[in-house]
């Protein structure tokens, strides 16, 4: 009894000392930050700083052309802040828009029946061939010893293999062949377009230049040329050198590279050429502006100055046709140049892939021609076919277990993207069609009427407040395409501190761009009524505008965001296990992003993982 009791005590002893060192080797589990999924508001803003300015007026105009609807204002009329001023047309624009809808609508079908992945019976399929799959290969082992016949007709198809597999690879390797001779014709018709559009441009900046000329020596107009403003007739003066000198340059080094130009050769010409041509532009725009700035004289008639006006007029319009060309021409160079290398890769993988499959059909028949030797090493061959079918039959059932490639995934994701753009694109322009109040005002200028169509280079609707004020501010090129024409902005100043806040809009963006240090900036002006006892033109002004915002969608923090193989994911917290779930994010705020597809609300997001 004794002994009994002591086996015990050792089998207990060594029980605690196992679970012992368990407990200190065991890795600890790792902690996670989470927060929950939540419907809410998602707000994207841009930054700025600029200058307050005294208001006079704020022109409003159409950003693009169309025919005007309606218009809900008159001369004198007091407008109130929002309200709709005039519309265009947009029924073709809805049409539009429909049928986009009806894109976005499929594609996002399409991926998700693709996201669905293998139907149950699928995958049932799969299974069986795994299991008709085991049944062979265990057949195929129980008669390893029972057969002994075959092995001429086993050599013979090895040897069909290989002849097949040369016979590909000579087709590849003539095909490879075909490609590099048709490629470098097709350079060749390019490079060919391209010197003569080169030769064409030339031409075009020499009649331009002697058009420039004639136009600036016209004896009848010496007398009154530029008298409006003698600065533009030293700013063509200036143009025209400039453009002149370039000409030479560029004629000059055509010149020497003819008959034979070499590829390099062209495309440093198709170069230079574009940027003489922009100086040529330049310096008709400079005698354009003189043109401006002259009046008729007993010598000029007003006929003749409308001449040399569309003489310029006509100049220009040739200058930049040139410009495209030349544009034109430099961009077939290019995705000709991606296209051939595309051709020559796509044939040389199929030279590579014949080769390596006679390659494979060479090895077969050096391995069948050993098994005739033995009718045992025979059977063996048919063992590891049954093997290598097994090992597909698994891999088929694996696959489809394990849903769509990333790169499907990733192909139908963009194309929903694109039809989501396209929608957006259209939501714009009908937006663009609608003429708002940036603020209260009274209306002083009405400029066209219902059934006119609308000029947006011209001012439609011109607005006036007493005691209103306006901000000038750069943004820059990387948050312009966000904002547009009466976006709200809240305004603080430095002078007045934090908690006073206003309210204003984006009443214009300048299209032309601002260089400040190196990087490119767009000047806006922003809108605001205030107490000019308290705000004084100069004050410097902060500005946040909100460009875009989405209210009651799902969001989580920028932190939950990852990304692997391309696509989007975040973790989820379920049963104390992390898990990757790809989603689809929609808009990018300040500080949370919209999750479209692939979480809903209430689950726990992983935004933070200690080890």
């Amino acid at each position: 009894m004794r002994r009994r009791n002591l086996i015990i005590i050792i089998i207990l002893l060594i029980s605690i000392t196992a679970y012992a060192v368990f407990s200190f080797t065991k890795k600890p589990e790792p902690k996670y930050t989470t927060v929950k999924t939540v419907k809410g508001e998602v707000v994207q803003t841009v930054s700025a700083t600029g200058t307050v300015e005294a208001e006079k007026s704020v022109d409003l105009r159409f950003v693009n052309s169309g025919k005007i609807k309606e218009i809900n204002v008159k001369m004198g009329d007091k407008i109130e802040e929002g309200t709709v001023l005039a519309k265009l047309e947009t029924a073709q624009l809805e049409s539009q828009l429909a049928k986009a809808k009806a894109g976005l609508n499929a594609a996002a079908a399409n991926l998700n029946q693709l996201l669905a992945g293998a139907s149950v019976e699928d995958i049932r399929v799969s299974e069986t061939a795994v299991r008709n799959a085991e049944i062979v290969l265990d057949n195929a082992r129980q008669s390893l010893t029972d057969v002994q016949e075959g092995a001429e007709k086993d050599i013979a198809s090895a040897e069909a293999s290989v002849t097949s597999a040369q016979v590909v690879l000579n087709n590849a390797n003539q095909s490879l062949t075909n490609t590099q001779i048709s490629s470098e014709d097709n350079l060749n018709q390019d490079y060919d377009d391209a010197w003569d559009t080169l030769n064409s441009a030339l031409l075009i900046a020499d009649n331009s230049l002697d058009t420039n000329q004639t136009v600036l020596n016209d004896e009848d107009a010496q007398d009154t040329l530029s008298v409006l403003n003698t600065q533009y007739l030293n700013n063509s003066s200036q143009s025209k050198a400039v453009a002149n000198n370039s000409y030479d340059s560029v004629k000059n080094y055509i010149d020497s590279i003819k008959p034979s130009p070499a590829y390099e050769e062209i495309d440093e010409a198709l170069v230079e050429i574009k940027s003489m041509l922009e100086y040529v532009r330049d310096t008709l725009s400079d005698t354009s502006d003189v043109l401006q700035a002259t009046i008729t004289s007993s010598k000029l008639s007003q006929t003749e100055l409308d001449v040399l006006k569309s003489s310029v007029s006509s100049a220009r319009s040739n200058t930049n046709t040139a410009i495209s060309n030349i544009t034109t021409a430099t961009q077939n160079i290019s995705s000709q140049k991606i296209t051939n290398q595309t051709n020559l890769d796509s044939a040389q993988s199929a030279v590579n892939s014949a080769e390596s499959s006679l390659s494979s059909a060479e090895k077969s028949l050096t391995a069948t021609q050993s098994s005739a030797t033995s009718k045992i090493n025979s059977a063996q061959g048919a063992v590891d076919s049954a093997e290598g079918s097994l090992k597909q039959a698994r891999d088929q059932l694996a696959l489809k277990k394990a849903g769509p490639r990333s790169s499907e995934v990733s192909l139908y994701q963009a194309r929903v993207r694109e039809a989501r753009a396209n929608v957006n694109l259209i939501e714009s322009q009908i937006s663009d069609s609608i003429i708002i109040a940036p603020r209260a005002g009274i209306a002083v200028q009405v400029n066209g009427e219902v059934g006119e169509l609308a000029n947006p280079a011209a001012t439609f609707i011109s607005l006036i407040a007493p005691d209103d004020f306006e901000i000038k501010a750069n943004i820059s090129e990387v948050d312009i395409a966000k904002v547009k024409i009466s976006d709200p902005a809240e305004i603080t100043f430095d002078a007045l501190g934090l908690d006073k806040k206003f309210k204003g809009n984006i009443a214009e963006i300048d299209p032309a761009q601002t260089e400040i240090s190196g990087v490119i900036y767009y000047k806006i002006t922003v809108v605001f009524a205030g107490d000019s006892e308290i705000i004084k033109p100069g004050m410097t002004a902060n500005l946040d505008i909100i460009t875009a915002e989405k209210d009651n969608v799902i969001m989580v923090p920028f932190q939950a965001l990852k990304e692997k193989n391309g696509r989007k994911y975040v973790q989820v917290l379920k049963n104390g296990v992390a898990k990757d779930v790809f989603v689809e994010v929609g808009l990018r705020g300040d500080v949370d992003l919209e999750i479209v597809e692939g979480l809903v609300e209430g689950e726990e997001v992983v935004i933070f993982m200690e080890e």
